[in-house]
């Protein structure tokens, strides 16, 4: 028989840094405050400093293994929004007028 036939076929470095995320994310949720089931993005985000995008998309795909007491997690962020950052709203000091001379 030939070997190839019995391997395994190899993962990509992408899936195995997904599946390592995937294993993180697991355990940081097992540690972090539950409050009627739900679990929130952003104390996910913080406890594992997975980026951003990818945890939102780790999240929503199916296979996350939950605690018992988790019955759902909540993708929309109190810390992230989507709109602008308002410009800084204070006033620039005007420059004294130069003193004429007569």
């Amino acid at each position: 028989m030939n070997e190839q036939q019995h391997s395994k076929p190899e993962s990509t470095p992408e899936e195995e840094m997904k599946a390592s995320y995937k294993r993180a994310i697991e355990r940081a949720i097992s540690h972090l405050p539950v409050k009627n089931g739900v679990v929130n993005i952003d104390s996910i985000w913080i406890e594992t400093c997975i980026p951003y995008e990818i945890l939102n998309e780790l999240l929503r795909e199916e296979g996350l293994e939950l605690p018992d007491n988790v019955d759902r997690i909540n993708l929309k962020s109190n810390v992230r929004t989507k709109d602008k950052i308002q410009a800084n709203r204070r006033r620039r000091k005007r420059k004294p007028k130069a003193k004429s001379k007569q």
